[in-house]
Order: C-alpha cells, then sequence, then structure tokens
C-alpha cells in the first residue's frame, strides 16, 4: 500500500514539474515575442529620413568656357542711357546631388540687375530658377543691369550673385559670387540745343504736369546724346512751321516758331484720341550750316504727340532704382513712351528720305548688317520687326513689348541708333557702344632674374569682361597670365637666361561675334 502511495506521489510530481516547465516557457516565450513585436514598433517610429548634407559646389561657366565660381562675374554699363549688353553664363549641377535638382539664382544689391525670361524682378534684385534632371545637363542664362545716370566713369559697382541649389532628398549648398559693373557713364546731356514749344498743348494739357514734362524731355535728350551733332544755321523766329493734329486727327493747327533757334524745334501736344506718336515737318525747309545746305535733309523742326488710353496710370519718375515699376502691361512710362514716339519724330517715318531708302533697301545697310548680322528691315509703319531676330543682339532687348528680359521700360538700344543713323545723324562713335575692342598698352617694362613682377594689359572697347591668352610664344619662366585681369604676374626664374622673351597676346571681349584682337610684346629678362 505504501508503494503504491509512493509511485502515485513520484508521478504527481514529474507532472507537476512538467506543466511547470511548460508554463515558463510559453510565459519565456510569450515574452519574447512581446519584445520582438515591442522592439519592432519602436524601430517602425525611430525609422528616420537621413540627415541632409551638403552638397558640392554647382559650376558656372562663361563663353570662353572658364570657371567664375572664383572670380566672379562682370557687367558693363555704357555711357548713355541705352540697354547694356548681357552677360551669358552657363550652369553645371553639382555631381553628388540626388536628381532632379533645382537652382535659384538670385542676382541682390539694386533693382537694376535682371535675367532673362522666365524670371522675377524686386527691390532688391532679380531671381531666376533651373531645374535639372541629371548630371550631364547644364543650362545658360543672361544676366544684364539697367542703366543709370550716376556713378562713373569708371567707378565699380559691387552686387552679389547667389546660386542655392537643392536635390531631391533634401541635400542643399548656396555659394555666392562677386558681380562687378565697370560703370563707363559721363553723367553728361547733349550739348545740341533743343527748343521745346509747349503752347499748343491746349487740349488735354497733359505737359502742364511737371513730372510728365520732364520725363518728356528727358528721353529727347537722351536721343540727342548719341548723336554727333554741330548747331545750324540760326532759323529766324516765325520761318519754320508745322501742323499739330487734334483729337481723331482732326482740326490741325499750324504752329511756327516763336523764337529764333540754331537746332532742333519740337512742338509738344496731348490729345484724347487715337494715339501717341511723333513725325518729322514736311514743308521742304531743311536748313544749312555755313551757309550751306545739309547733307541728308535734316528736318529742322519736329512734332510729339502724347496720348493715354483710358485707365492709364501715367509712371514718371527719373528714378533707376524705380525702373523696374514700370511695367508695359500696367502702367504708362511716360519716359518710355516718349522715348518710342520721338524715334519716329527723329526718324522712324516716311518724312525722312533717308529712311525710305533704307527701307526700300529692306534694311541691307553695311554698319547695320555688320553689328546684327543680316539685314534689319522696317515694317509699313517704320518699326523695327518686334520678331526676336530683330532684337538687338547684345543686349536682348527691342525696344517693344517683347524681348528676352521681362517687359518693363522701352529703351534705346545700339540696333535702334544704327538704323536711325541712316536719317541722316551722325553717331558719336567715341562713345563706349561704339568702341570696337582693342588692346591699349604699347609695351612692358623689363624684369629681373629671382625678382618678382607685375604688370596689367589694358583694353577698351566691346563688351568689357575680356578673356586674354597667349596664342604665340610664351612668358619668361615664372611667369603667367591671368585670363580675367589681364595681368602678367610671378617671380622670373633664376635658370631664365637673359634676353628678351617676345609673345602674341589675344583679347577677346564678350560679344560672340567680335573678331580677337591680337599684339605682340616683349619682355627683356636683365
Amino acid at each position: 500500500m505504501k508503494k503504491k502511495l509512493s509511485i502515485v506521489l513520484i508521478l504527481s510530481m514529474i507532472v507537476s514539474l512538467v506543466l511547470s516547465v511548460h508554463q515558463s516557457f510559453a510565459e519565456t516565450s510569450n515574452n519574447v515575442l512581446l519584445d520582438q513585436s515591442n522592439s519592432n514598433v519602436a524601430s517602425k517610429k525611430t525609422v528616420t529620413k537621413p540627415n541632409s548634407s551638403e552638397l558640392s559646389n554647382t559650376q558656372i561657366y562663361d563663353i570662353f568656357e572658364r570657371n567664375i565660381n572664383d572670380y566672379g562675374v562682370e557687367l558693363v554699363d555704357w555711357q548713355g542711357y541705352i540697354a547694356n549688353p548681357y552677360v551669358k553664363l552657363t550652369v553645371k549641377p553639382p555631381k553628388d546631388a540626388v536628381f532632379p535638382v533645382t537652382i535659384t539664382i538670385k542676382a541682390t544689391g539694386t533693382s537694376r540687375l535682371m535675367m532673362d525670361l522666365p524670371s522675377e524682378l524686386s527691390k532688391d534684385g532679380a531671381t531666376k530658377i533651373l531645374t535639372f534632371s541629371n548630371a550631364e545637363e547644364k543650362k545658360d542664362f543672361k544676366l544684364a543691369i539697367h542703366p543709370d545716370r550716376i556713378g562713373g566713369p569708371n567707378e565699380v559697382e559691387k552686387y552679389k550673385l547667389t546660386f542655392k541649389t537643392s536635390d531631391k532628398i533634401g541635400n542643399g549648398h548656396t555659394q555666392n559670387i562677386p558681380i562687378r559693373v565697370w560703370d563707363q557713364d559721363d553723367n553728361k546731356e547733349t550739348n545740341f540745343p533743343l527748343h521745346f514749344d509747349y503752347r499748343s498743348d491746349t487740349i488735354t494739357g497733359y505737359f502742364k504736369d511737371e513730372g510728365i514734362r520732364n520725363a518728356s524731355e528727358q528721353a529727347v535728350k537722351d536721343w540727342f546724346y548719341f548723336f554727333d551733332m554741330e548747331p545750324f544755321d540760326e532759323v529766324p523766329a516765325n520761318s519754320e512751321s508745322i501742323m499739330i493734329p487734334g483729337d481723331n486727327w482732326e482740326n490741325h493747327v499750324e504752329v511756327t516758331n516763336n523764337v529764333p533757334y540754331n537746332g532742333m524745334w519740337i512742338a509738344m501736344r496731348g490729345l484724347n484720341d487715337p494715339w501717341s506718336t511723333g513725325y518729322p515737318a514736311n514743308n521742304g525747309n531743311y536748313h544749312t550750316r555755313n551757309g550751306e545746305m545739309i547733307p541728308g535733309q535734316i528736318h529742322r523742326s519736329l512734332g510729339l504727340i502724347l496720348e493715354f488710353i483710358d485707365g492709364a496710370i501715367p509712371f514718371t519718375s527719373l528714378d533707376d532704382e524705380k525702373w523696374y515699376l514700370t511695367d508695359l502691361y500696367k502702367v504708362t512710362d511716360v519716359y518710355g513712351l516718349i522715348m518710342h514716339e520721338f524715334g519716329h519724330s527723329l526718324a522712324f517715318h516716311e518724312y525722312w528720305s533717308g529712311m525710305q531708302e533704307f527701307k526700300v533697301k529692306g534694311g541691307n545697310e553695311t554698319d547695320v548688317v555688320y553689328y546684327q548680322g543680316y539685314p534689319v528691315p522696317l515694317d509699313s509703319s517704320y518699326h523695327i520687326p518686334g520678331d526676336e531676330k530683330y532684337w538687338d543682339r547684345i543686349s536682348g532687348q527691342s525696344g517693344g513689348w517683347k524681348h528676352d528680359f521681362p517687359t518693363r521700360r522701352w529703351m534705346l538700344t545700339k540696333l535702334t541708333l544704327l538704323v536711325a543713323e541712316n536719317a541722316g545723324w551722325k553717331l558719336n562713335r567715341n562713345l563706349t557702344p561704339f568702341i570696337k575692342p582693342q588692346i591699349v598698352t604699347t609695351s612692358l617694362d623689363n624684369a629681373k632674374k629671382e625678382n618678382k613682377y607685375t604688370q596689367t594689359l589694358l583694353a577698351k572697347g566691346g563688351v568689357p569682361f575680356y578673356d586674354w591668352r597667349i596664342v604665340e610664344g610664351s612668358l619668361p619662366e615664372g611667369l603667367s597670365l591671368n585670363r580675367f585681369t589681364g595681368t602678367i604676374n610671378g617671380k622670373v626664374s633664376k635658370n631664365q637666361s637673359k634676353g628678351n622673351y617676345t609673345f602674341t597676346v589675344e583679347l577677346r571681349d564678350y560679344d560672340e561675334k567680335s573678331i580677337p584682337v591680337t599684339k605682340t610684346f616683349s619682355i627683356k629678362i636683365r
């Protein structure tokens, strides 16, 4: 009996132990599974986007394939109030980016900075956005500056060009390069005598407004600034006449000069309808200088009509930091409107026999073709066509509604002036827009072995942002030529033999159609 109880007791203990072990194993397994589950949840909760990293530099090149990241870019503000040349630059995105890549370009420091469309203007500068789909893609953009009437000559305006790069996963980089603007303006106005006559402004009285009057007169003066003209023989009072129209081109009145003058007499009138325009007198009175008839039949009296469309907001400011507000689609910029319409008085009109001939020839005139690359015809209303082909080649502007840059103030362009010359005017070719590139330096200083040497080659004309290269011969050992600045710099090697070292330097300006200029120099090593 005791033996049976012992066996039963032992079996009971074994079963209890097995159940205990099974329960412990189950609990342990459950805890492990629970821990794994919690671990997975925690893992999911802590999965985060990798930290964004700094990309390498975006690379910027000029038309000469020079990398300008360190040196920067140079613009020019030519003499006179004229559309300035742009510089074209090429952007290459960083290769370590995850594509697509967006690069936001900002030109800051003055409202006068602008970039080709699509882009935005503001009181602080201009903004343009480029997108890239792969590392091999590259894109061009154009940078220019609107002219101003302050500073110069030979002052340097300093601004900033910023490239902000962002890739697909948030990596980014910001870099700045300098903009230097070479101001060549002389802050002068024409010396040619102009007589403004407002006696006929009896319909709207627009020209009684000082802002309108000042903006209009400045636009006229800015045309004549570019002409190389001496005063004519004096026209006696009441001997020159011009017809001035009324509203809807009815009720014309004849006006004669009330005072003597020896320049140009300009009769101004505001109308309600139908449009603004300008025209020369067609009375056959082509006047003289030193008693001789002026070649080209220069008309001596001009008419100028100003008309505002309904709802127009006149803009009369001549502050060039506000030029970007002169949106042709929203406001009527008096300066720009008069600049355009006075062109019809001055040249772009059938009454000018020289322009008739130019039109008949289809614009096939030597200076125009040399500059633009092909003839520039005039349409039936004596305008240069607004097609892109006939936009001024180096400023990208057309003096009209559409061009490379945001449409704002109508501007004089080099092309416009070259065409206008055909009316019989003579351009002042000594002004910087008309000077061909040339190397000014005539000789270089001698150098001594193992001594430091620095001398900068000088140039003028064309579109500055020059490229200097040695195309024949070589510099003495130890010296090098900076392609951007034209500076020859270094220390002549002690191994360099004494004697004359001759080499030829090539100068290229930023006009892609310019013919390179070369000059040969010698450096004597003592």
